[in-house]
């Protein structure tokens, strides 16, 4: 499957026609130089929101059973669901359009922006609080506890995470760094703390995060207190521009949400809470990838959306195809090493628990590898406001998902739920790539 989509849709031109000496060079020294203003505190950065949400996975999966477990992972992809919302309607904005503004003009849109991320934390809390009151069916279904934990996480972590990105689009990374470290160690100390005292629950790790991103919420907002303004803060206005260029990356980013993270859920609704349990432990054995793709995103869109500011789209490719060859190489040896060791590695999260199911780290690892592929061509499609061709994209795999995906899950339960989710990776990437290629085409022609 791999080898076809290198033939067929010119992947192997995509990164080897290329002058080596020159351009595929020059792309590898861009990477690396902005790596060097401020890549080492977003390393440390990614690396411990990455190593964090390992460690508590494994934690969790060692000290409770598969069904709170299964528990634990679905409050986590709701909330990457609110995080997609987030995503286009307020960091987006933040790290493109705010990190372009001179000083001034930046605190007036920090200072606007901050109260549409209030309005929407509160908003979303306040959403889960009335479901879980109304809805005994969610309760009977054991989706009680996941509703109570968040609460508190769709309240606390989306304003951390606004101040922590809002650091990146000024340039002060170490910032975040100290943000995502404080809420982290919050978070790990409450779930060692509760396995002592015997009470550790997948409701445990939610109210972690809920509770560590509190505390960091705090110190993110006494970092970010010079970004505060009273003079011309325009809320409605900027809420309008933020819309006008995220609305379509709010659709991009529920449509992804839906293909790559809805899978689990459906797995816990539609075969037990134990089955979504499996699922995050063979998750845990690629999760590391997850430290280099999100310090990718993180820390280079907003140099790249600068880049296409002053250079334009020819430039923003350049750094692409740098980013795409060094980000494969580790990736795809950590995918070699897994296949090769995958019973041993679930032997050591929890004895003959998940060996049964250790052949499903076959699909696993091909979703993984097109998740790399595709997530990479968003962020440069985010980078030129390009937010359509991500949108159609899912839709296109959410229709694959309804066509097939329930099918597959009926017909081979988990294995059939991740291979779902690498289906949806394949097309993603097929498309992603012919649209960017399409778009860096046609700029070829309009220059003379």
């Amino acid at each position: 499957m791999v080898m076809a989509v290198y033939e067929n849709i010119e992947f192997k031109r995509f990164i080897t026609g290329l002058d080596l000496k020159t351009e595929l060079g020059q792309s590898i020294r861009d990477v690396f130089s902005d790596l060097g203003r401020g890549g080492v505190w977003a390393a440390a950065d990614q690396g411990v929101i990455s190593l964090s949400n390992f460690t508590a996975s494994v934690l969790l999966a060692v000290m409770v059973s598969p069904e709170e477990l299964g528990k634990y992972l679905i409050g986590f992809l709701l909330l990457y669901f609110i995080r997609a919302i987030q995503n286009g309607v307020i960091i987006q904005p933040l790290n493109t359009i705010g990190a372009a503004k001179p000083d001034e003009e930046f605190r007036s849109f920090f200072t606007a922006t901050f109260f549409h991320q209030l309005i929407f934390s509160l908003l979303f809390a306040g959403i889960v609080l009335i479901i879980r009151f109304v809805s005994p069916r969610l309760i009977e279904a054991g989706f009680s506890e996941i509703l109570l934990g968040l609460s508190l996480c769709f309240f606390t972590w989306p304003l951390q995470e606004f101040f922590r990105r809002g650091s990146y689009a000024r340039g002060k990374v170490s910032l975040a760094f100290w943000v995502s470290l404080s809420a982290n160690l919050i978070r790990l100390s409450i779930i060692v703390v509760g396995s002592r005292l015997g009470g550790i629950r997948g409701l445990s790790g939610l109210m972690a995060i809920g509770w560590g991103s509190l505390l960091a919420g705090i110190i993110g907002a006494w970092f970010a207190r010079k970004w505060f303004t009273s003079r011309d803060v325009e809320i409605v206005e900027t809420f309008r521009e933020n819309w006008r260029f995220g609305r379509w990356i709010v659709g991009a980013s529920l449509a992804d949400w839906v293909v790559v993270d809805l899978y689990p859920i459906m797995m816990g609704w539609m075969i037990s809470l134990s089955a979504t349990g499996v699922y995050q432990a063979l998750q845990n054995l690629v999760a590391p990838i997850h430290v280099l793709l999100r310090a990718i995103d993180t820390f280079m869109t907003p140099g790249l959306a600068k880049a296409y500011d002053r250079f334009g789209l020819v430039r923003v490719n350049q750094k692409l195809k740098g980013l795409f060859l060094l980000a494969g190489i580790p990736i795809i040896i950590l995918l070699g090493l897994v296949l090769l060791f995958a019973p041993q590695l679930l032997f050591l999260l929890k004895g003959e628990t998940y060996l049964p199911y250790a052949d499903g780290i076959y699909l696993m690892a091909g979703f993984y590898f097109f998740l790399y592929v595709h997530r990479i061509l968003q962020m440069g499609f985010r980078t030129v406001r390009q937010g359509k061709p991500i949108f159609w994209a899912n839709l296109l795999a959410i229709l694959s998902m309804i066509a097939g995906g329930l099918w597959l899950i009926n017909r081979w339960g988990i294995y059939g739920a991740i291979g779902g989710q690498a289906l949806n990776a394949f097309i993603l990437s097929c498309v992603l790539f012919i649209a960017w290629r399409k778009l860096i085409r046609g700029q070829a022609k309009e220059t003379p």
